[in-house]
Formats: structure tokens, C-alpha cells, sequence
């Protein structure tokens, strides 16, 4: 029986293909500068003993090594709290060569989990807005959690098939992420079943479905603006030939850009293979072929990742007359002034600071006060939204507000009342989910420091310590 493999012999070489796949996945870690610094990061990594290589098509992104595997790396107090996301370095170039730039609009087509939505969330800066959708329940649950405990203001999710940007939402956005679901078989590495169901026909039905969502992703892109289409596929079905199907398509209003071009300034990466082994499939598609478009093809042996492909359009004339299609509210509400003033208030007096900054507002949706960058909230959409925002405390019907655990781990350190600086025996304890001592003064609801750390929240009374951590992170611990 031949081997799912073997349809790439003509264009690479299979045996070290092979031998690849058989190979475990080297761990690979994102900074999330939304939360930490890369300096930080690396000082945190050293004292752990853990060995940093740079990915190198994104500055956040580290090849991780380490001998003490007593600690899964997903239990590491940095990861559980947003500092680092797990994210496997092909996954990281679709975001670097889309290169969002803070103030613009983006549009993430295929958002869950959220590993690229979070990338380019941090590479804004948190300026501007990022529109994460995903069509599947399940998958919302998961791209919602990233982006909370990433700690991410400016982004609204939204709940529809990705085709219907490309009517409902034409040339609205600066830049558009196209990750598009495939047959997966570049990820086969990680011990997924991709390759043992992958069929002729698999594959087919997702071309199908990749063609439409490429082609809404080009209607949805202003013009000048630029488009990245990738998979986690290998097969060319769903890779070089769909998209030169589609520059076919659009040949006068699409044109490729070279990934070089792309990719943010300062990054020192030799891309030749990636876009030579792109060249060799284009030529096995048509032998006769002369000019080749530079698109990146990542076999698994090249740079020991998962299989990978991208490529990176520019849109340079209309392709469709937009709809003019009107706004509707979004499922969250502006606060009352009297309201805001209240809140306001009260943080100064509890915790002395509001834990806003310029350009934040605050939004509720039943009893959950959200914040929100006010451009994303004015952001007009003809749908309603999903989710947006960050958590940021929960209305207690009495006047008084319960901070929620995601404000306080990314912005816990505005804080200067209220704080409890705790030491390592404390944070053991609060880890495994105890209730601990504290200082007697301490009264009410208290935030909680380790180390420089904002680690959640407690609740004080007469000399005891209510563990009020998120139960994730005393879960994991």
C-alpha cells in the first residue's frame, strides 16, 4: 500500500520528508507583548534554564529547550497568567508577512483558536481593531479564552461563515488574514490522525471551500491593501494551485507580493528554500511554466517545523461594488455618565487608579462591565457582535463592582492600594488552591502580587485570605 507521503516525491525529497514527520515537533513559544517584554521573557527562560532560539520571520517567537521536563511548559506560572502563548513557529508567519500596523482595521477570516489573532493583536499594539471570526461554537469558546487571557482590548469577535465578508463587508479592511481550514497534514507531527484520513476527496472539499473563502478575503480588502492566504497542508491542491487559480481569477485586480517585502523590517530570515521549493511544485504544475510566483512552501525537513504554506497578494483594484449595508447596535451598552463617574470613583478610592489609559472606555453587557478601545467599540458593523473586549469587573447590583481576574493580571500593577505582595510559600499555597493568612489591615477585595506579577484576586477578612484566583490557574499549578 503506498504511503499517504508519497504523493510529494516528484517535487522534494520523500525519505527525508519521511523522516521528518516521524519526528517530535521542537517546542516553540510566542512573547506576548501586550504582557511582557521580550527582555523580561528571556531573563524568566534563563533562570529556568530553558535554552531561547529566535524564530526567525518573527521577533516574539523562541525555539524552546530544556532538561528539567518535571514541569509541563503549559503549568509555567508566565504562561498561565498570558506572558507566552505555546504556538509552533510556522503558525507565526502568516501574521508576520500580514505585518499589521496599529490604527488599522483586520480582518482575521479563520480566527480560532487564536494563536495568529493574538500575534497580530500584539503587533498593534493594542491600536486599532482586529475582527477574529470563526463560525463554530466550540472553537468561539477557545478563541475568546486566548484573547482574555492575552489581556486584548481591541478586538471584536464575530459568528459567521467567512464567506459573507466578502458581500456584507466589502473593502473594509486595511489588511485580511485568510488561514484557511485544510486537510492538515503539516501537522501530522504533532501525532494528529491528518494523514491517515486525508482522501483525494478530503482534499477537494476543502480546496472548494478555501477557493470561496480566498475570494471573500479579496473582496473584503480595500484596495492597496494586503492579503495572506496560508494552511497547515502540504498537498498542492489547497496550496500553489488554488492560489494561482485565483490570481488567474483576478489577474487584473490582484498581483503577488514577494515575501521579503512583507515581512516587518529587521528580521533576518533566508527564505530561499521556502520560496525555491514553492517554484518546484509551481513548475510540476506546468512544466512549461517560465515566471514563478514567490510563494513559501515549509516542508517539515527544511526548517524542522510542521508543514506549511503562505503566500502574500496585494489588491489593486476593485473587485466588487460594496453593498451599502447599515450598522446595527452591538450587544453591549455605553454606560450612563452618572454611571462611569461611579465606577470611576470607586477604583480610585479602592485600588487608586482606574486602570484605564487614553483612549479606553468601558461597556456592559448585562452584568459584566467590559473594557474596550473606543475606536473598536465606534467601529460601525452590519452584524452583531459575539464578544469584544477585555473583562473588566462584574456589577454587583449594590453599588460595589468585583474586579475580574483577566483586568487584573494585565493591568493589576496600575494598582497602589489594596495590593498584597506575596512571597513564594504563599503563592504555593494560593497555587494548589488554599485558602492562606494574610495581614490583618487587609480588608475586602485584594490584589494579588507575586514577584511583580498581577496574579488575580482575594478576598481579606480578619486575617484570612479567600482564594479568588481563576480557577485555570489553580487547575494548572
Amino acid at each position: 500500500m503506498p504511503h499517504p507521503l508519497d504523493r510529494y516525491a516528484p517535487y522534494t525529497d520523500i525519505e527525508a520528508l519521511k523522516t521528518s514527520m516521524g519526528k517530535p515537533l521542537r517546542k516553540c513559544v510566542r512573547v506576548n507583548t501586550l504582557k511582557c517584554f521580550v527582555e523580561q521573557f528571556a531573563s524568566w527562560a534563563k533562570g529556568r534554564g530553558w535554552a531561547l532560539t529566535q524564530v526567525p520571520w518573527c521577533r516574539e517567537g523562541f525555539f524552546l529547550e530544556r532538561e528539567d521536563h518535571s514541569r509541563a511548559l503549559g503549568k509555567d506560572l508566565r504562561h498561565l497568567l498570558g506572558h507566552f502563548y505555546m504556538q509552533e513557529a510556522a503558525s507565526m508567519l502568516p501574521p508576520s508577512l500580514l505585518d499589521p500596523r496599529p490604527g488599522e482595521t483586520i480582518l482575521d477570516l479563520c480566527a480560532a483558536p487564536g494563536s495568529k489573532t493574538t500575534q497580530m493583536v500584539a503587533a498593534m499594539d493594542g491600536r486599532g481593531t482586529v475582527i477574529a471570526n470563526d463560525v463554530q461554537e466550540n472553537r468561539l469558546w477557545t478563541l475568546k479564552n486566548a484573547l482574555y487571557r492575552s489581556g486584548v482590548t481591541n478586538c471584536i469577535v464575530l459568528k459567521k461563515v467567512g464567506q459573507w465578508y466578502g458581500k456584507n463587508m466589502t473593502e473594509r479592511f486595511d489588511r485580511v488574514l485568510c488561514d484557511a481550514p485544510c486537510t492538515a497534514q503539516g501537522t501530522a507531527r504533532k501525532g494528529s490522525d491528518a494523514l491517515a484520513y486525508c482522501s483525494d476527496r478530503s482534499i477537494a472539499a476543502c480546496a472548494r471551500l478555501q477557493m470561496e473563502l480566498l475570494e471573500a478575503a479579496v473582496h473584503a480588502c480595500k484596495v492597496g491593501g494586503r492579503i495572506v492566504y496560508s494552511t497547515c497542508t502540504m498537498t498542492v491542491e489547497e496550496n500553489e494551485k488554488l492560489v494561482l487559480d485565483t490570481l488567474n481569477k483576478f489577474s487584473d485586480q490582484i498581483e503577488v507580493v514577494h515575501p521579503k517585502d512583507a515581512l516587518p523590517s529587521g528580521l533576518q530570515w533566508d527564505m530561499s528554500m521556502a520560496i525555491s521549493d514553492a517554484k518546484k511544485v509551481q513548475k510540476f504544475l506546468n512544466p512549461s511554466l517560465e515566471v514563478f510566483h514567490p510563494f513559501l512552501r515549509l516542508w517539515p525537513q527544511t526548517y524542522d517545523t510542521e508543514g506549511f504554506f503562505a503566500a502574500v497578494l496585494q489588491k489593486t483594484a476593485s473587485t466588487r461594488d460594496p453593498l451599502s449595508v447599515p450598522p446595527v447596535p452591538k450587544e453591549e451598552q455605553t454606560l450612563r455618565n452618572h454611571e462611569m463617574t461611579h465606577i470611576m470613583e470607586w477604583l480610585k478610592e479602592t485600588y487608586g487608579t482606574t486602570f484605564t489609559g487614553e483612549g479606553d472606555t468601558l461597556v456592559r453587557r448585562g452584568e459584566a462591565i467590559l473594557l474596550v478601545t473606543a475606536d473598536t467599540w465606534n467601529l460601525p458593523l452590519p452584524v452583531r457582535d459575539y464578544s469584544l473586549g477585555l473583562p473588566f469587573c462584574k456589577d454587583l447590583g449594590d453599588g460595589r463592582y468585583r474586579l475580574h481576574s483577566e483586568l487584573v493580571t494585565a493591568r493589576g500593577n496600575f494598582a497602589t492600594k489594596n495590593v498584597w505582595r506575596i512571597d513564594d510559600d504563599t503563592l504555593q499555597s494560593l497555587e494548589r488552591g488554599r485558602d492562606v493568612p494574610c495581614p490583618a489591615e487587609l480588608l475586602g477585595d485584594v490584589i494579588l502580587v507575586w514577584n511583580d506579577l498581577p496574579l488575580g484576586m482575594g478576598l481579606a477578612r480578619e486575617g484570612t485570605l479567600k482564594n479568588r484566583l481563576s480557577r485555570w490557574l489553580v487547575q494548572h499549578a
